[in-house]
């Protein structure tokens, strides 16, 4: 990090409150005498009075939000709230980070399409975190309009896996492969059709079944025994052609 990050990042902490102007003055003056064990190079001086200036200037700019009622809701904050926020905010910082990375590798040919969330109250809360860390990328001189597009797009690729979880319906649907429903539901129909007809003359007759009988001869337009025969042996190979057409299907999608 460069001096100039290095000042942004120290201007950040002081305006969201995360140390105060006294915490880093005291930071600088354990930096300060550790160098000056190390080296004996570092000494009070100039520098000196530029921190006490420092932190006097910044005492004066807390002291007056706290009399304007700027601030007064930091600090009513419970601390262990102030640190949970913290926390959440340190995991959006990294999965952003990650997610911006993943995006960078991509084409923008290759990018999935991301739903339109619905407005409420979890989305503006979350669209407020996230706006708070792109800011902070946002300050790198270094970052070009690429950058950004990528970070806009990793942004909302976080929204979205945050408030639009897939239901365990969708899901399953997604793994079910209707075109197999479809032929196993022909298979099956052809195999009791085979059955019923197979029923035929072995004693077992009744009426129901010789009712279903008569209707499957007047779908194929049977009359005779012969007729029989060959609706039977063409109903054995429908099976086995469309059980064959699956096992290929299958195989072809596996490779």
């Amino acid at each position: 990090m460069d001096a100039k990050g290095l000042l942004n990042q120290e201007n950040y902490n002081l305006k969201a409150k995360r140390i105060s102007a006294v915490g880093i003055y005291e930071v600088k003056e354990n930096i300060r005498l550790k160098i000056e064990d190390d080296t004996g190079e570092y000494t009070n001086g100039v520098s000196g009075d530029i921190m006490d200036a420092n932190v006097i200037q910044h005492q004066k700019r807390d002291q007056e939000n706290d009399n304007t009622g700027f601030g007064k809701v930091e600090n009513n904050k419970h601390p262990s709230a102030e640190g949970e926020q913290h926390t959440v905010k340190n995991k959006l910082k990294k999965d952003l980070q990650i997610m911006w990375h993943k995006v960078s590798l991509l084409q923008m040919s290759e990018r999935e399409k991301l739903p339109k969330l619905k407005t409420n109250s979890k989305l503006i809360k979350l669209q407020e975190e996230i706006n708070g860390v792109i800011e902070e990328h946002l300050e790198n001189d270094e970052i070009n309009i690429t950058d950004i597009n990528n970070l806009i797009y990793a942004a909302a690729t976080i929204m979205t896996q945050a408030l639009k979880k897939p239901s365990k319906r969708s899901k399953n649907r997604r793994d079910v492969k209707f075109w197999k429903i479809r032929m196993q539901k022909q298979i099956s129909s052809w195999r009791k059709e085979l059955s019923i007809i197979a029923e035929t003359g072995t004693g077992s007759d009744n009426g129901k079944l010789n009712s279903k009988k008569r209707k499957i001869f007047q779908k194929y337009r049977v009359t005779n025994v012969r007729e029989v025969a060959q609706l039977t042996e063409t109903l054995k190979q429908k099976v086995q052609a469309k059980a064959q057409r699956i096992r290929r299907y299958e195989k072809r999608e596996t490779q």
